[in-house]
This record gives structure tokens, sequence and C-alpha cells, in this order.
């Protein structure tokens, strides 16, 4: 068989075509690829699903293969245009303003080739696939997207309330620039900037932070928690004492990457340099790649990089030198906070540990002024 071709109904959402159809369980991996989320060998983020969770699809996998299953989720479909729809004639009603009667063709080809790409549902898809019930009729919705951007945004928006990773999203936000709840709006700017903290060899954070997309190999040893760099960044964007606040624009086109991250970069390599013996651990060999670490040290990075100015040839010295009045006071990797009472391995990644911390670090660095 070369092509599927299935009555459906097609209609309209701002100028944008959708059809609604039912299809055998069976038939649906045949001709809708589930792409998962990867980087490509230039390191450019590809695809846009996690990876298979092996215990919803067999929780679903149960459902399915009772007696009285009865399964009116659809699956949420991107379809390119390979797709074609072909209306039926006949009488006309007055719903027809609606939608329209056809017959919606489309061809099978082998994976990674084929028209359709799941953006919501992959878990019931896989489960479906493997359940006791290949004709059973699983209701569709798809939308006509050949652009990536907007089958990720649709993705993010059907997936916003869902218990997915926020590492995941965050990772696709970058990608997409239409515009977003403000929930969603306010990862964004953070988001970008993460991608470069990773994936560029000059940046301190190379290959340490946990994605989605990525797996550990030579290059990249993910310690840090992905939410714990946005924390940071959020906290400083969006605070008018935050020293990375003046690089954002009002609308977010108009926002300085280059000198946000010189103040990144400069800080952070200084805070890598003064700490090298603390830097690059697992977190359950240095508080300070921990979250509550991150946190604490990333609040004074607002303190020290407040009304400097990233191009200074100087300011490397500076921070370093900053940084070092610090270290005395410091116990990422052995010891016990002094004040706190705390053991080096007794630090959290909860709130109350991390305002301790964070006030503690900054105390000390006042004291040093």
């Amino acid at each position: 068989m070369d092509k599927l071709e299935v009555r459906a109904l097609e209609t309209k959402q701002n100028n944008k075509t959708l059809y609604s159809f039912f299809i055998p369980a069976k038939e649906i991996l045949e001709f809708a690829d589930i792409s998962r989320i990867h980087r490509d060998e230039e390191g450019n983020l590809q695809g846009l699903q996690r990876k298979e969770v092996k215990k919803h699809v067999n929780d679903i996998l149960d459902y399915l293969n009772t007696e009285e299953v009865l399964f009116p989720n659809s699956i949420l479909l991107a379809i390119n245009g390979e797709v074609k729809f072909t209306k039926t004639r006949g009488t006309k009603l007055s719903s027809d303003k609606y939608s329209m009667a056809g017959t919606l063709t489309i061809p099978i080809k082998d994976e990674g080739f084929r028209p359709a790409w799941i953006v919501d549902g992959q878990q019931r898809v896989l489960a479906l696939s493997k359940c006791n019930k290949p004709e059973l009729p699983i209701p569709i919705i798809a939308f006509v997207a050949d652009d990536l951007e907007v089958q990720r945004e649709q993705f993010i928006r059907v997936n916003k309330t869902k218990p997915l990773p926020k590492g995941l999203i965050d990772e696709l936000l970058p990608t997409v620039h239409s515009i977003l709840p403000s929930d969603l709006d306010s990862r964004r700017i953070p988001s970008r900037i993460t991608e470069y903290l990773n994936f560029d060899p000059k940046s301190p954070f190379y290959g340490l932070i946990q994605k989605v997309s990525t797996d550990k190999n030579n290059d990249f040893q993910p310690i840090i928690a992905h939410n714990s760099i946005i924390t940071i960044l959020k906290n400083s964007i969006n605070n008018t004492s935050g020293c990375l606040f003046p690089y954002v624009g009002m609308n977010g086109d108009d926002t300085d990457y280059d000198n946000i991250l010189k103040i990144i970069y400069t800080y952070w390599n200084g805070v890598k340099k003064v700490f090298h013996e603390d830097w690059g651990k697992p977190t359950n060999q240095s508080r300070l790649m921990h979250g509550t670490g991150i946190y604490a040290i990333g609040a004074l990075m607002d303190t020290i990089m407040r009304n400097v100015n990233p191009n200074d040839k100087k300011i490397e010295y500076r921070v370093n030198k900053e940084l070092s009045k610090l270290k005395p006071y410091c116990r990422w990797s052995s010891g016990e906070w002094e004040e706190l009472g705390l053991g080096w391995k007794e630090i959290q990644n909860i709130s109350t540990h991390k305002k301790m911390l964070t006030a503690y670090l900054i105390r000390q660095f006042n004291k040093e002024i």
C-alpha cells in the first residue's frame, strides 16, 4: 500500500487548515513519525518529543487491552503539503460553513520521510500500536504545517499544562518566535542564553548543563540542572537591580545578547578559576555545582557585575579579585559553613538553604569591600 485514503472533515481556523478523521490504531504509525528531540552533528536542535516513558505507555496499554475500552482522546498531528484533500460533491448543509466533507489522501513512506508528525499523543500512539485491538478507530486532528516552528509552537501550547519536563519546553522555546503565554515568554530569553552557555566551547558551562536533547559523551558531562541556570538568569533579567536587566529589550527582539554573554562569561569564568578545585564535579562532591550553590553564587553575580562595563579590559582581573576575597568563607567540597551550622554536604536544594547561603555569601562579600 503506497497511500491511505480516509473520510475527513476540513475546516479553517484563522485561515489555517485542519482535518478531523478516524483511523485504525494499527495504521497511525504507518504515515506519522514520532519526532524525538535531539541534536544533529552541527549541534542544531531537531525534533520536539521527549523520549518514550515506558510506564506511561504500559499504563495506557493495560487499559486498551481491557474489554470495555472507550478511547475518545484525539491524537494531534502536523501534516505537510503531500497530504491531499478532495471534497465530496453533494447536497450542501447549513453546517458546511464550518466544515467540508471529503477524502484525505495520505502517502505511506518510510520512517523519517512520512508526511505527518505526532504533536500530542506519542505515548498513546505507542500504546495503540501494541494493543490487542488494532482495528480500534482512533480520532485524529491534523493541522497543516510544513514549518517546524509552527509544529513546535503547537506542541508547547498543547503541553503547557501537562507534567512535561521543563527542560524539554525550555529547549524548544528559543526556536519559536510567535506570541506565547506570559509564563512561557518569561523563560524564552533565559532559554536562549542557556543554548549559548551549554554549546559554546568558550563558555564556562560548556557541556555541563543537563539538556533533554543531549546524552553524555566526551564533550558533554551534564552536572548542572537546566532549571538552576534558568532561575538565576530570570532573576537577573527581570529584576531592575539585576546586572543583566539593562541589556534586555522591552519586547525581547532588541536584547543585547553579546553584552549579556560577556557579563556571564566573565563572572562565571572567574568562579571557575577561583574555585577551580570545586568546579565541574558532581553535586555529591561539590555543592558549588548543586542547585543551591548555583543559586547563591548566581545571586552574587548581580552584586559584583552590577554597573560594570562588559567591554572594560580590566574587568576580568577585577572580578577574579572580588571572588578571591570570598573564597576563605566557602565550603563547597569540605568542612562546615560558618554561621550556618551546616556541613558542606548538608546543603540541600530547598528554598530555606538557598536564602541562607545567598545571604551569607553577600554578607561576607560586603564585609570584605
